[in-house]
């Protein structure tokens, strides 16, 4: 079941980067089913041509590309691989991320660094991509998956809060830069998803210390789905926060030593 029109989308194509599992997965699904053309980026194409068989048997249109965020080559190779197939790329869900969980002292410079360039400078290279190829002249939306760490800190997740603090900064700069020009560009901050990598690496290194309110990738997807459609046409540079409210309870899990 769906809250939104089936086919709102229609006639629009929309690129997931990391759209071959989990969240993305679901981001990428729920904006074929109401009417996208979809393309999924990732680095693992047994993963992406999966998932695009997947969207197949639903009468999805997905286009595969195998490609690394980090890489500005192969972001613009996404870029114009889904301009040559669909003609247009109207959506760009920033989706592709890195994560495990560490104390700080415990992250390398290598570990750090590495989170910071898939999360934030993949963000980056996406967007400069997909402006340039087509949303600079056309318009279109943004949505940057981010991280409800940006106002509070969090054990475990230094490098991630790092990252995802920048990619909401980011966003609130594209958005003033480029609303003008018919491109709106947003974020979206799951809180605890069940059933993702994610959670479940957290939960293996802290532990069970308190609640935990959890949701699910299509909570996300929805949330996503509304940031691009028409509903949402004056809303542009803000951060949703998907997360149950967990981002103003007090009650934290305890992530102490």
């Amino acid at each position: 079941m769906t809250p939104f029109k089936k086919n709102i989308l229609k006639g629009r194509t929309a690129l997931v980067t990391g759209g071959g599992s989990g969240i993305g997965k679901e981001i990428a699904v729920t904006l074929g089913r109401h009417g996208a053309g979809i393309v999924i980026a990732g680095r693992q194409q047994k993963r992406l041509e999966a998932a695009c068989l997947e969207f197949d048997s639903q009468d999805i249109e997905c286009l595969p590309i195998p490609a690394d965020v980090r890489d500005p080559d192969q972001v613009e190779t996404v870029v114009s691989g889904a301009l040559n197939h669909f003609g247009r790329l109207d959506i760009v869900v920033n989706n592709a991320a890195g994560n495990f969980p560490a104390l700080l002292d415990g992250i390398s410079y290598n570990g750090f660094k590495s989170i910071v360039d898939i999360d934030l400078i993949g963000t980056f290279n996406v967007t400069k991509a997909a402006f340039n190829g087509y949303l600079k002249a056309n318009g279109g939306c943004i949505v940057n998956i981010s991280a409800p760490f940006e106002h509070w800190g969090v054990s475990y997740q230094a490098h991630v809060a790092a990252a995802k603090s920048g990619v909401d900064s980011l966003t609130r700069t594209c958005a003033v830069e480029w609303g003008p020009l018919g491109i709106r560009v947003n974020s979206v901050a799951p809180g605890a998803i069940a059933g993702t990598e994610g959670v479940r690496r957290f939960e293996t290194a802290v532990g069970r210390g308190g609640k935990q309110v959890t949701g699910t990738a299509r909570d996300v997807a929805n949330a996503v789905l509304f940031l691009v459609s028409d509903g949402a046409a004056f809303i542009n540079g803000i951060c949703m926060r998907v997360d149950g409210g967990s981002g103003i309870d007090l009650m934290k899990i305890d992530t102490s030593r």
